[in-house]
């Protein structure tokens, strides 16, 4: 049996506290969107309309460089939220919002979004703490740009790539879902053909097995091999 709207929303950890009142008339007026895959939810520097709750698949938030080269800040997944920055500051949209999988997500329109936050202040106390959640993920990234080589920064991919999407199959095997090599490529500041050349490396040390359009990570050893 499928999940109903309002049971979707209350595993949100964003809206997990809400009053089952509060939950119903937040199901009601939530807009469900399914994308396909390689479909943008939203541009960058376009009004902002809403919220975005992920409840299947998985998108990018990206930016472009004035010489038309993507880069990937951020991918995130089924219980995670995308489009709250420009609620708040009022401003445009500071990225696009491209899916790299089919989504399922539920649209929060701003009104009811900012009378939420008003009526709600644990929900802001939460959204503070995902911001900067994502604010240390992004300040590490760069990290990794500036201190590791290209197979560094594309181990270091992998790796947060198991832990926000993968899923454990014991004797320390993650399988996940791979982005193209021209999204890892976009995500790791390198060129797609360097991407599939290094990952033909991590093959063949044992720490990438790639089947298909899965990925099956050996999480613990990309870690102790220093990459």
């Amino acid at each position: 049996m499928s999940a109903s709207v309002t049971d979707l929303l209350a595993a949100n950890p964003l809206f997990g506290e809400l009053a089952s009142s509060e939950l119903a008339a937040l199901a009601s007026a939530a807009e469900k969107h399914e994308f396909g895959r390689d479909v943008t939810i939203f541009a960058m520097q376009q009004p902002a309309d809403g919220l975005y709750v992920l409840v299947s698949g998985r998108v990018k938030v990206c930016v472009s460089t004035s010489g038309g080269k993507e880069i990937i800040l951020a991918t995130l997944g089924p219980g995670q939220f995308v489009g709250e920055m420009a609620l708040l500051d009022n401003e445009p949209r500071s990225a696009s919002v491209v899916t790299q999988l089919p989504t399922t997500a539920y649209r929060i329109r701003r009104a009811e979004f900012e009378r939420l936050l008003e009526a709600y202040p644990a929900i802001a106390r939460k959204l503070l703490r995902e911001l900067s959640l994502r604010l240390r993920r992004a300040n590490a990234q760069m990290e990794s740009l500036v201190t590791l080589d290209v197979i560094g920064r594309l181990a270091r991919f992998f790796i947060d790539l198991a832990r926000q999407h993968g899923q454990m199959l014991g004797n320390g095997w993650v399988a996940v879902r791979r982005p193209t090599h021209q999204d890892i490529a976009a995500s790791v500041g390198t060129s797609r053909e360097t991407v599939t050349r290094l990952i033909t490396e991590l093959e063949t040390r044992g720490l990438v097995v790639n089947e298909g359009k899965m990925s099956y990570l050996r999480e613990e050893a990309l870690v102790e091999e220093g990459l």
